[in-house]
């Protein structure tokens, strides 16, 4: 990631919640314990060629990650999702690998 796209944008997260940190402690573990479920089920639906399941968890995803202002996540998501929406299962394939490492970099950033 880029210093113009960093993994999470902290300072906005902190900005939307204001400053509660209590809060955001929370909606950090509720992100990160989330995470491998999310990577078990989009590795699951891709590998039963369940495109439909797949996209909506991308969907998902995706707007979690706007919500966490991890941008580079949100655009990989939606990719995944319009990969999978379309049907096109190499397509899928092809996008879920870069998903699935910046899930893994978001939830290793996390602070605490």
């Amino acid at each position: 990631m880029t210093a113009e796209q960093p993994l999470l944008d902290l300072a906005k997260l902190r900005e939307r919640f204001d400053n509660d940190d209590e809060l955001l402690a929370e909606i950090f573990a509720v992100f990160a314990s989330e995470a491998p479920g999310r990577r078990s089920g989009m590795e699951t639906a891709l590998a039963a060629g369940d495109l439909a399941k797949l996209a909506g968890m991308a969907h998902s995803l995706k707007g979690v990650a706007a919500t966490m202002f991890a941008e580079p996540l949100r655009q990989a998501a939606y990719a995944l999702e319009l990969a999978a929406r379309a049907g096109d299962a190499q397509a899928a394939a092809a996008a879920l690998p870069p998903v699935l490492e910046r899930l893994t970099a978001a939830v290793d950033c996390l602070p605490g």
